[in-house]
């Protein structure tokens, strides 16, 4: 089977914990990847050779998601090769631990521009596609802290809060054309970005199960949310903490 006649998902940041999980789950199920990394080369090659050698299909794409260019560049690229794009996940995030008082205007508007304009960005770029389709999913990975704040993560927990109105936006705007938007909270995972602050055990009391949620349950999940056909606008909170 050719690359054009799979349905096909762009990861955005899917040489990271998550975007990893995501990324082989769809691959195993039949789907054409587009893996999107910015520095991870190495982890972005790693995940297209697990999907290659479970004789899946996976393309490596390499941009800056704040630059327009470079993600208009890479979006042509993917959907030219591909012949279409059903499904963009955006997985991306960095995160500094500080206190309101301590954060820097360079860490809050880098994390702003990762985490909030990015997405915007990738979505302006595949936004008309889809419409023109008349189909199409979008999921974003956001964050718990986006609705509960979190000490220590000013930028960090501003900038999922705005995913969630830029999610919502979009829901509104593409429903007509039959594009459902919507937002997972995978819960913690223990990945670079959590470091040092991942609960251990002791420290899960706010969870129901007493667990962490695991990124082949979040890329389950998001694997089942894609094929929703009548869902859109709605938040998904991905582990057992009830607030």
């Amino acid at each position: 089977m050719s690359e054009s006649s799979l349905p096909t998902i762009l990861v955005a940041g899917g040489s990271g914990i998550i975007g990893r999980a995501i990324c082989q789950s769809f691959g195993q199920h039949g789907w054409h990847i587009g893996i999107h990394y910015h520095h991870n080369h190495e982890d972005a090659t790693r995940t297209a050779r697990f999907i290659q050698e479970r004789r899946g299909t996976a393309t490596l794409l390499q941009a800056d998601c704040r630059d327009f260019t470079q993600v208009e560049q890479m979006v042509q690229t993917f959907v030219a090769e591909s012949g279409r794009l059903d499904a963009l996940i955006y997985s991306v995030g960095v995160s500094a631990d500080r206190l309101v008082v301590r954060t820097t205007s360079e860490s809050w508007t880098d994390q702003l521009a990762v985490n909030l304009t990015g997405c915007f960005v990738m979505l302006k770029t595949i936004g008309p596609i889809l419409q023109k389709q008349q189909e199409g999913a979008v999921i974003i990975v956001g964050s718990l802290s986006s609705l509960l704040g979190s000490s220590g993560q000013a930028a960090y927990s501003a900038s999922k809060a705005g995913l969630i109105g830029l999610m919502k936006t979009a829901a509104r705007e593409w429903g007509p054309d039959n594009i459902r938007v919507n937002a997972i909270l995978p819960g913690w995972q223990a990945s670079p970005l959590s470091g040092a602050a991942f609960p251990d055990p002791s420290q899960r009391k706010d969870h129901v199960l007493m667990r962490t949620s695991s990124p082949d349950e979040v890329a389950k999940a998001v694997y089942q949310l894609t094929h929703l056909k009548e869902v859109s606008g709605q938040i998904w909170n991905l582990d057992s903490r009830i607030w």
